[in-house]
């Protein structure tokens, strides 16, 4: 066997070449696992810590649902007037029995319980009304439906 210096040396830079391409190869593999591992953790830590309530009843399971100072005024024609008064007026699908003023709604009072509470035909037809809201319905009933 012939040694031959330049061959030697070619081929020792062949190898180094080779070494060096090799780890360069991994180094550039690890670098797009380590992106891709910082990227999903990112997602998923922004992703859980986005979740929030909105509903406090959700957020801390109690609702204040005040039914002691009833008010015709302030609580009672405010809720006829969101969830009632586009039927129960006249021209409207139930205008035999509006509900435009203080007075014609408490000719109806004990209709309005019973239908708040899902006896006969549920009102308003578009779902039930909220707990708090048939509370404070039933404690305004239960004071005599005062006009205050």
């Amino acid at each position: 066997m012939i040694f031959c210096p330049k061959s030697s040396l070619s081929v020792k830079r062949v190898l180094i070449f080779a070494i060096q391409t090799k780890t360069s190869v991994a180094n550039s593999v690890m670098k797009k696992i380590f992106f891709a591992a910082v990227v999903t953790t990112l997602l998923v830590v922004f992703s859980q810590s986005a979740c929030y309530y909105d509903n406090e009843l959700e957020q801390y399971g109690v609702s204040e649902c005040d039914t002691t100072a009833v008010s015709y005024a302030n609580d009672i024609a405010p809720l006829i007037q969101q969830q009632c008064i586009s039927c129960h007026t006249p021209g409207g699908e139930q205008e035999s029995t509006p509900f435009d003023t203080y007075n014609d709604v408490v000719l109806y009072t004990v209709s309005i319980a019973e239908r708040v509470n899902g006896i006969g035909s549920i009102m308003p037809p578009t779902g039930k009304l909220s707990t708090c809201n048939v509370s404070i319905i039933e404690a305004w009933i239960n004071a005599g439906a005062p006009n205050n």
